[in-house]
């Protein structure tokens, strides 16, 4: 989500439009340009987002491009991404999870306009009550950095992680939905006859229910790192295994396969969406299935595109322009 709203500010502004942006303190973002008292503890980004926010915005449009928005604001915009707290509230931390539904749910039926990244996502807030006037599609741009990196670029990266041998990606691995469960027993699976390691990328988050990893000589915990080690990690892997239970996008699996990468992902119909049908779909689940895609991988019988259909940040930018037409 990140990624996806500073490529749509950024396309925004070359485009003309003039805005704010708005932080509580310590976000390290060029764009902000106004950080606002934050209150400490559990519930305090919450509490930032529903009072501080709308408080400092004084009845102007406030776009909130990470699924929820200040209810008390005058006129909403909200882009929601996906709707995996209602769909899966196993995913999440019971403590949590319940007002992260609910408000949710109530920033989409209260903004005038909601941006959703698919027809999936579009279709079940209609299925929700949302009004399918009030719904537009805003499609994820990949960022300009994500394409084939140098080969120096590559070489540094893998033996700052000591990678020295063929490789899959995972990003996202302490979420449960991303299912790490089925990527490692796939890779396991796998590695017996074509031997590989697999990387994981991520950090605990703490709305996210626990996630267990099992433990495996081949499977390496890169833990988070940068936006900007992602393109290089992409390049060199042999490919990005993407077996997410459910998505409203799907943006790594495109951004792999815009570094020359193919993508083994999960048959989910936003992720066909996202992908433009390029990426290798397989059942959610099966690791066994997920492990021959694997082996065909690494004998170069699965491959990435020759090309990504472009769809640049400043086609993102315009269609949300489009979107809030009669607004601004």
């Amino acid at each position: 989500m990140h990624r996806a709203a500073r490529a749509l500010l950024d396309g925004a502004r070359e485009l003309g439009l003039d805005y704010d942006v708005l932080a509580p303190p310590g976000v390290a973002d060029p764009r902000v340009t106004k950080s606002l008292w934050s209150p400490q503890g559990r519930w305090g980004d919450h509490v930032w987002e529903q009072l501080v926010l709308p408080t400092a915005a004084r009845g102007t449009l406030v776009f909130s491009p990470t699924n929820t928005a200040p209810l008390l604001a005058k006129r909403s915009v909200v882009w929601t991404f996906d709707l995996a707290p209602m769909v899966g509230p196993q995913w999440f931390r019971s403590g949590q999870v319940r007002l992260y539904a609910r408000l949710l749910r109530a920033s989409a039926k209260r903004a005038i306009r909601v941006f959703v990244p698919s027809q999936q996502v579009a279709d079940e807030l209609n299925h929700m009550g949302v009004r399918e006037g009030r719904i537009r599609l805003l499609r994820t741009a990949v960022d300009e950095s994500f394409v084939l990196s140098s080969a120096e670029a590559v070489m540094s990266l893998r033996s700052r992680l000591g990678l020295e041998r063929d490789y899959l990606v995972m990003l996202g691995c302490y979420d449960a939905r991303k299912d790490a469960a089925t990527a490692i027993a796939a890779h396991v699976e796998a590695a017996r006859t074509h031997p590989h390691d697999l990387v994981l990328v991520g950090r605990e988050h703490p709305i996210f229910a626990p996630v267990t990893l099992p433990a495996s000589p081949t499977v390496k915990r890169a833990g988070y790192l940068p936006d900007g080690d992602l393109p290089a990690l992409l390049t060199g892997a042999a490919a990005l295994v993407f077996p997410s239970r459910y998505e409203g996008f799907g943006l790594p699996p495109v951004e792999a396969m815009s570094c020359g990468t193919p993508a083994l992902v999960s048959d989910l119909p936003a992720v066909r969406e996202s992908t433009w049908g390029l990426a290798q779909y397989l059942p959610v689940g099966e690791a066994g299935t997920w492990a021959a895609a694997i082996r065909d991988v690494l004998d170069d019988k699965i491959v990435a595109p020759p090309a990504v259909p472009a769809w640049t940040r400043a086609d993102m930018a315009g269609q949300f322009l489009a979107g809030l037409e009669g607004f601004i």
